[in-house]
């Protein structure tokens, strides 16, 4: 059965670093400000029974108000940076003000602009945590001596833990904010940024897996690489665009052939990889064969109307070397000769 696909729905689902990274921070944000919120009412309310300041009061009531603010911009917009950063002018401002008007509370605003600047630079949330719960163990036995001498109030005492609070559960997400993007980043350098399949480094590392069980057990493992035919012709004629949608659409069909245990990578151009343990010559030259008959019933439609179809060459190998660059050069050394034997082949080292 033929399947047409519209240029439109063939887009890359490999998104950048920097898009992973603002979903993640938005999630974190999606915390940090309700809680933030909460601790300001407490806040709030401390001041208003201790003090009965109306200007105190009305302080940390804004800074909750703000917090609600920014937990429903959070929801509306793509620019959950700007948030946090505003966030963190406005405590940080708090905290200066403080550090002039209040002298006692030193200790408390020295967390509370310490903590966010040093999530920051933390390559590990892990680090940030135990930092901050270090912080919090100091800080409570400094000031012991002070609660038990009552030169601190316990509106005061409650202030300063729920600052402390905020200033923790803000350190630890943009902390691991930071980490996880590390992380994405790390993944994606194993990743075809196009078609999302591994690319020749992520290949080695399951290659060296394979290679090492199917010769310890003695099991056979077979190398295929699939050439598309004709692609710089189709960039030519049809633009960067329309080739790209040519990849990912082979990228999608190799994969809905792929078994559990097999492995796909895009080795560069129009050039993939499939890695197939347990799986005899004969038995991958089967498989080869279903992959040159039922690509041809994949097509792209492009927006004026006109369907493309593609074929492919296959250069097919068995794994010998334990060595992946002498078994890709036995395969692609199959793949040039089914090229000259006029594409639409296989070709078997």
């Amino acid at each position: 059965m033929t399947m047409v696909f519209k240029s439109h729905q063939l887009q890359s689902d490999n998104h950048a670093y920097i898009e992973l990274s603002k979903e993640t921070l938005k999630r974190q944000l999606s915390i940090l400000f309700p809680v933030a919120g909460i601790i300001f009412l407490i806040i709030s309310f401390s001041y208003f029974v201790a003090t009965n300041s109306l200007w105190l009061t009305s302080q940390a009531l804004l800074g909750a108000l703000l917090c609600h603010f920014l937990a429903t911009l959070n929801k509306r917009i793509e620019s959950p940076r700007l948030l946090i950063w505003v966030f963190i002018i406005y405590t940080t401002t708090n905290c200066i003000y403080g550090f002039y008007t209040d002298g006692h509370n030193l200790l408390n605003n020295t967390i509370a602009l310490t903590i966010p600047l040093l999530c920051f630079f933390t390559l590990r949330h892990q680090y940030a945590c135990w930092y901050s719960l270090l912080f919090g163990m100091y800080y409570v036995v400094m000031s012991a001596d002070e609660y038990i001498q009552k030169h601190l109030q316990i509106n005061e005492a409650l202030q300063n833990i729920s600052a402390y609070a905020m200033v923790l559960v803000m350190a630890y997400l943009l902390a691991q904010h930071r980490n996880e993007a590390i992380n994405k980043v790390k993944v994606t350098a194993k990743k075809d940024f196009l078609t999302g399949l591994l690319n020749r480094k992520g290949l080695e590392e399951q290659y060296l897996f394979q290679a090492y069980r199917c010769n310890r057990y003695l099991k056979d493992l077979s190398l295929i690489l699939v050439d598309i035919d004709g692609l710089k012709d189709i960039n030519d004629r049809y633009g960067l665009d329309t080739g790209d949608q040519i990849l990912i659409m082979v990228s999608q069909f190799l994969k809905q052939q792929l078994r559990p245990a097999d492995s796909l990578a895009r080795m560069g151009n129009g050039e993939f990889c499939l890695l197939l343990p347990d799986t005899s010559q004969t038995e991958a030259e089967t498989i080869a064969l279903k992959l040159i008959q039922e690509i041809k019933q994949w097509q792209l439609e492009l927006e004026n109307g006109k369907q493309i179809s593609v074929t492919v060459s296959i250069g097919l190998t068995l794994v010998e070397y334990q060595n992946f660059s002498l078994d890709y050069i036995k395969a692609d050394s199959a793949l040039l000769r089914a090229k000259n034997w006029g594409k639409d082949q296989i070709a078997i080292s």
